[in-house]
């Protein structure tokens, strides 16, 4: 499992092919639950991520357009197509093609997120400077941070 998520794969695969790798280990229980899955079909959830998958998928692997009717076969075969099966697993190289449309709404949520340099503080609101509590804090006071602490201890040093 541990080469998946090095490869940059285990955000991406299927779960169908997650458990078809942990079937892998030799466990009889991880074989009986990939079975199962496979039995039972895929789930909302599973329809969904096999999309992802889909779109980020090799062109080089011959992708089925769902899970239902995946075999244990097809999944090892997937699994060898895209090098898990090796010691050392291939990275995933991930491109993203955008349209006109889609670039535009990526450059408008850049650009709401960025606040850009406030001129000057909103009235209200006291200065950053300014001292809350009234005066220097001794040594063996409370430390104004709320840590419970003695100022000599916290702060102070």
């Amino acid at each position: 499992m541990s080469n998946l998520i090095d490869s940059g794969w285990a955000a991406w695969l299927p779960f169908e092919l997650i458990e078809a790798l942990d079937a892998r280990s030799g466990r009889s229980a991880d074989r009986r639950a990939f079975r199962e899955r496979l039995e039972r079909g895929p789930s909302e959830a599973d329809q969904e991520r096999w999309e992802r998958f889909r779109l980020v998928c090799p062109s080089r692997i011959d992708l089925p357009a769902d899970a239902r009717g995946l075999t244990s076969a097809d999944a090892e075969a997937l699994l060898d197509q895209l090098g898990l099966l090796d010691a050392e697993p291939e990275p995933v190289e991930l491109v993203l093609t955008l349209d006109n449309e889609d670039v535009r709404e990526l450059e408008r949520i850049r650009s709401s997120r960025d606040l850009g340099a406030i001129a000057e503080t909103p009235a209200g609101l006291p200065s950053l400077d300014a001292r809350f509590g009234g005066g220097k804090v001794g040594r063996n006071d409370p430390c104004p941070c709320g840590s419970g602490k003695k100022y000599k201890r916290c702060h102070g040093s």
